[in-house]
């Protein structure tokens, strides 16, 4: 009996404690959250393409959580798939520090394939739930147009690009080799292209500016310090002379071109020769005996034939100092060494002795190999001399003076047609026709640029690798678009250092007139383009 006593006793307190303990515990039941609407592989153009996830988050107790939920927190994160460094050593990098629910942003990442994590916290229990899903970055850089530009008024150099993805998808990316080791350089001179089939040196791409030029790996782009132009293929001596101007010297090869030749912003030039396994001569060419310190500057231009494959072995050069042609030819080690001021030929056109100021020098394929040499005399006064380069080269073929061209004599770019005897010239935002056959010029009116715009290039850009053609399925329309001419302009009411348009004009060689195909923007102050080639 004593016994039940205690029994009642003791279960009566513990009865009390239970109530006097109610309240003291949280007995919520927690929320088990669901992530859908995550792709599971999400493929983006580096540099151009936006990675986009709209996710829908769903909580067992309090229904659909919308992105303005207080009570939750949302991240994005992507990393390396298996394993590796982002940028500055980072293993993760944050795609949204919003912390919004849905992502939008930039695939500013080179090509490979990144694991990227969504994970939504709750706050209030500190639970959190994720979902995974991949990215696939492709790089902008495989095929298409390379477009150098100045950047600001500090002019930094930056290479966009109009991406050829598929016939059906071509886009720009813009800034792209910034994050693969540019080195950060100032006033952008051109683009150094050599595309080749022969194992080595491979296809060469170069960027060209006036505080260095650097080599840019052919399939990634990639590129850092050490692949200045004086490491990799020019025995150039330490100091302030930088590459401004590289230009093939086609072969008859379809493979490769006999030599490169570059032209430094000093005057000194220097020659690389395919058939000595790539050697480089070590010292300057500008010179009459091979060896000897340079007698004369030359200006920063190259003339070769275009002919594809190449019908020439010589190359065409500009002596400043004496203002006179000199000349380049394939062969003996002394004369590829040295630079020989052209003698006139008999009953010539002109004589190779211009005493002129050189304005610009263009290399065509008209008629197998026509360099055109844009001169002013001492009053001004511009004349056109037309040099043809096929065979032994050095051939005066055209002399057009008094041209009927307005304003001609402020022009400040100009290109030269391959096919029609068709020079453009742009004076501030107009762009002209000149038709060399019946010295006429015809306003471009058609190519409608603002009050605040200028044209910063005109240009062609050949194809140079000779697999590119219809016989090797390329479609006449991809032929084609070599011969249409490329203007660059800059908006100079622009912003954001991005007022930079390039257009594609298709030329009528019957009526002197082109025709807007298509249009790009949002480019720095254009420079120079070239087509990246595929083979």
């Amino acid at each position: 009996m004593k016994i039940n006593v205690i029994i009642l006793f003791l279960f009566a307190f513990s009865l009390c404690a239970c109530f006097d303990d109610k309240g003291n515990y949280d007995y919520r039941e927690v929320a088990e959250i669901t992530i859908e609407n995550v792709p599971e592989v999400i493929e983006v153009l580096g540099n151009s393409d936006h990675i986009v996830v709209k996710p829908k988050v769903v909580s067992s107790l309090e229904g659909e959580i919308t992105g303005d939920n207080a009570n939750f927190e949302f991240s994005y994160k992507i990393e390396i798939k298996g394993g590796g460094t982002i940028e500055s050593g980072q293993r993760w990098v944050d795609l949204n520090p919003a912390k919004t629910l849905d992502l939008d942003t930039l695939a500013a990442f080179v090509a490979n394939t990144y694991a990227g994590w969504f994970s939504v916290t709750d706050k209030r229990s500190g639970v959190q739930t994720s979902a995974t899903f991949d990215i696939k970055v492709s790089s902008p850089t495989y095929e298409g147009w390379m477009v150098l530009c100045n950047e600001g008024k500090q002019e930094r150099v930056r290479m966009d690009m109009i991406s050829v993805i598929s016939a059906e998808r071509v886009i720009p990316a813009y800034d792209v080799l910034t994050p693969l080791g540019l080195p950060e350089l100032k006033q952008a001179k051109g683009i150094g292209f050599y595309p080749n089939r022969f194992a080595s040196p491979a296809d060469v791409i170069y960027v060209m500016s006036g505080e260095g030029t650097f080599k840019i790996d052919r399939e990634t782009f990639k590129t850092d310090a050490s692949w200045n132009i004086r490491n990799i293929d020019f025995i150039i001596p330490p100091g302030d002379e930088n590459v401004i101007c590289y230009t093939p010297v086609n072969n008859a090869s379809t493979a490769g071109a006999l030599a490169c030749i570059c032209v430094t912003d000093v005057g000194n030039a220097y020659v690389q020769v395919f058939d000595a396994a790539g050697a480089a001569f070590e010292y300057p060419v500008n010179t009459s005996i091979r060896g000897s310190v340079p007698e004369f500057r030359v200006a920063p231009y190259v003339g070769v034939s275009m002919a594809r494959p190449g019908n020439g072995t010589t190359a065409l050069l500009y002596d400043v100092d004496n203002r006179q042609f000199v000349g380049w030819k394939y062969g003996y080690d002394d004369a590829m060494q040295t630079l020989t001021p052209l003698p006139d030929p008999e009953n010539g056109l002109f004589s190779f002795k211009t005493g002129m100021e050189l304005v610009y020098m263009e290399s065509t394929r008209y008629s197998s190999g026509l360099v055109y040499a844009i001169f002013k005399d001492n009053a001004g006064k511009r004349c056109i001399y037309g040099i043809n380069m096929s065979g032994n080269g050095f051939v005066q073929e055209a002399k057009y003076e008094n041209l009927n061209a307005p304003d001609f004599d402020k022009a400040t770019s100009f290109a030269f047609h391959s096919q029609f005897p068709y020079m453009f010239y742009a004076v501030d935002n107009k762009v002209y026709l000149h038709n060399l056959g019946t010295n006429t010029t015809f306003p471009m009116d058609n190519i409608v640029l603002g009050d605040n715009e200028e044209v910063t290039m005109l240009k062609f850009n050949l194809y140079r690798q000779c697999s590119l053609d219809d016989l090797n399925n390329q479609s006449d329309e991809f032929m084609a678009r070599q011969y249409e001419l490329m203007v660059g302009s800059y908006n100079h009411s622009a912003l954001d250092n991005n007022g930079g348009r390039l257009g594609f004009y298709p030329v009528d060689g019957v009526n002197n007139s082109v025709t807007k195909r298509t249009e790009y923007s949002g480019f720095a102050k254009i420079k120079d383009v070239v087509y990246r080639e595929r083979r």
